[in-house]
């Protein structure tokens, strides 16, 4: 038996020899050395790889020729297939080292894997640093990727796991900052998710995911958007097992026909999920744990009542709402709005606090919340829940600092006054900047147009305003506007792909998607037509923007606008037909603007002049941007984008590159070109 023992733990140091002398070490002192290091004539000999050091594009290049792909992306004879990079950092300089829609050089900072850096490499197992900043855009796409471990507190981009057919296991640090969109996407053999603390996950995280069968979330997550699972047809269960902080928009998942168990069983602060999309399984969600808020109750029942739950859990929730507060991280790349969530959610937490008898909690969270930026006035002064805290100063100071909130909120939001103050535009034209082009009617793709929705038909036989209208209208009814609904996944965005997926699944599109629908239609008629993207100034933490069209017409010798979400179109006092920029002028001046009686949402409430000019559309038109060439699925993935050009106020941060000042070079006529 002794002897038995003592050859079995040989066997086993053997083994374990081997194993070691199998893993090259290589040491890079210099950035650019890792070729002379290893030599050509070893390089696509080597199976396993330690390096320590600082690697440049040109070390990356060698190191990825090693690994089964070079530069151009095509198979290298290299055989190495482990990779331990847990003492390795990055630095700029060097060759591009893969080419993928360009020359890809090394730009981020050391402690950052570079984006595609494996991409379609043979590597099975990649170490990585215990902790690290990011993980880049499609570091591991199309590898052979068997497993990761991912680091403490990293982002990973999106696309990072694209097509990772042979990754079975991810093992998540105790904190991850951000799991981008897509990032998961075709990874054929994964089975099963469990996400610890996480600050961000995005929308489409895991987007046609064959095998996934669960994703279990047991830690705090401070933000999840809607559709964060999608086409995941064996998904089976999706279960929120700590405290979700906020959420994004409906739905919670689409296109997953096994789905049929959404359990929320720790704390739901104030959410936005509702429903889910082609789920048939799932007709409400399970709640074992807290849901302090939902805006869809019959789907994600509220039962926050603090009377039923003990003080010792209302103190519970407290502290550990301010932990997610004070001990949140390096913010997600896509984290914005924050603030606003804390106020609200502190908010909330005072009133349970106060309604418990807890007023020393209580305070202390209103203040949080009036700290935040919390500014409405009039529910604060008349909340029954908060009667309790009025005589105490404390509170006296808390109502003058939201006060101080509300007159902030009031300059900012005042949206007529926002506008009004915009900076002009520029009295200087651009000699050199480019025309926006058109394609005619005669394109094959704008005659498929054409032919598929029989548009002759359509428009009728009135005249060309009249037939512009009729189209406006047409698409208005038969694709609903859903302001939430995204694109549907793997469409084409044009007009034939985007209406026929629409059809199949029944669902509508966002304004986006219905303004590139129709400029098409208008293309194919033979007007040059433009999809408008409307802007608030604040863009940066105010998302909701509006997209439009402005179609020209012959017969009046000027751009029109038309608005396909709300089947709406604005003139003057005369009646004449108004573009973007006259009306965002005559906002400015002052002067009459009327919107046609029939502007609606999907037939289910009105649009009134109000609302829809005064307040969305003011707040919108702050920046204008189009593409300069608008064709047939100009938008389209698989087609090259056309550039984006802006319509700035002079000396303003527009949201999107090049921008310009000159509004006669934007609302330039087609003649023109």
């Amino acid at each position: 038996m002794k002897h038995r023992i003592l050859l079995i733990l040989f066997l086993a140091l053997a083994c374990f020899s081997a194993d070691a002398e199998k893993m090259r070490r290589v040491r890079v002192k210099t950035p650019g050395t890792l070729p002379t290091l290893i030599g050509e004539k070893q390089k696509y000999t080597v199976k396993a790889l330690a390096i320590e050091g600082t690697l440049n594009g040109t070390d990356l290049r060698f190191l990825r020729e090693m690994a089964g792909s070079d530069y151009r992306q095509q198979a290298t004879p290299g055989s190495l297939r482990t990779v331990d990079l847990s003492r390795a950092t990055y630095t700029p300089g060097g060759l591009p080292y893969i080419f993928k829609d360009e020359a890809q050089y090394v730009l981020s900072g050391a402690p950052s894997v570079p984006d595609y850096l494996f991409r379609n490499c043979k590597v099975e197992h990649v170490i990585l640093p215990q902790r690290m900043d990011a993980i880049g855009i499609g570091s591991f796409e199309l590898s052979h990727l068997r497993d990761i471990r991912i680091p403490e507190d990293a982002i990973l981009s999106g696309w990072t796991f694209n097509q990772c057919d042979s990754l079975t296991t991810v093992e998540f640090p105790e904190y991850l900052t951000h799991i981008g969109q897509n990032c998961f996407r075709d990874c054929g053999n994964l089975r099963s998710i469990r996400i610890h603390d996480l600050q961000m996950l995005c929308y489409h995280a895991f987007e046609n995911v064959p095998a996934l069968e669960e994703v279990v979330i047991d830690g705090t997550l401070g933000h999840v958007d809607g559709w964060f699972c999608n086409d995941c047809p064996q998904l089976r269960r999706i279960e929120f097992g700590g405290h979700v902080v906020t959420t994004g928009g409906q739905p919670i998942a689409s296109n997953c026909p096994r789905l049929s168990d959404i359990t929320f069983s720790g704390i739901c602060q104030p959410t936005n999920f509702g429903s889910v999309e082609n789920c048939p399984l799932v007709r409400q969600c399970n709640v074992t744990g807290i849901v302090v808020q939902s805006s869809d109750n019959a789907f994600l029942p509220r039962n926050f009542n603090p009377s039923a739950i003990p003080t010792e859990r209302i103190r519970e929730m407290i502290e550990d709402t301010w932990q997610i507060f004070e001990n949140r991280r390096e913010p997600s790349p896509y984290w914005s709005g924050f603030n606003i969530d804390k106020a609200e959610i502190s908010y909330n937490l005072a009133c349970a606090a106060a309604q418990k008898g807890l007023k020393d909690e209580a305070l202390q969270m209103l203040g949080h919340a009036a700290g935040f930026g919390y500014n409405n006035l009039d529910q604060i002064s008349v909340d029954s829940d908060l009667e309790s805290l009025r005589g105490d100063a404390r509170y006296g100071e808390i109502i003058e600092k939201v006060k101080k909130n509300h007159e902030v909120w009031q300059q900012e939001h005042d949206y007529l006054q926002v506008l009004r103050k915009a900076p002009a535009y520029s009295d200087h034209p651009y000699d050199d900047a480019p025309a926006f082009t058109y394609a005619p009617a005669t394109d094959a793709d704008l005659i498929r147009v054409r032919e598929f929705f029989n548009l002759d038909s359509i428009a009728g036989k009135g005249d060309e305003i009249s037939q512009m209208k009729n189209i406006m209208y047409w698409l208005h009814d038969a694709i609903p506007h859903d302001g939430s609904g995204g694109f549907p996944s793997n469409t084409p965005r044009n007009a034939i792909d985007l209406y026929k997926a629409c059809k199949a699944q029944q669902r509508g599109l966002n304004c986006r998607g219905l303004a590139l629908v129709l400029s098409e239609m208008y293309l194919a008629m033979g007007w040059p037509a433009r999809a408008l993207t409307c802007q608030p100034k604040d863009y940066r933490h105010d998302r909701d923007c509006h997209v439009i069209d402005m179609v020209w017409s012959r017969d009046l010798k000027k751009w029109v606008w038309m608005d396909p979400s709300f089947a709406a179109f604005v003139t003057d006092e005369d009646g004449l037909l108004l573009h973007p920029g006259e009306v965002r002028q005559r906002i400015i001046d002052g002067r009459t603007i009327i919107l046609n009686e029939d502007a609606n949402w999907n037939h289910k409430s009105k649009q009134v002049k109000e609302e829809y000019i005064d307040q969305y559309m003011a707040k919108n038109l702050y920046y204008l941007s189009a593409y300069l060439h608008n064709a047939f699925g100009t938008e389209s993935p698989d087609v090259n984008h056309s550039e984006y050009y802006t319509l700035s106020p002079e000396n303003s941060d527009a949201p999107n590159q090049p921008a310009l000042s000159d509004e006669e070079w934007f609302w330039q006529s087609p003649q023109e070109q």
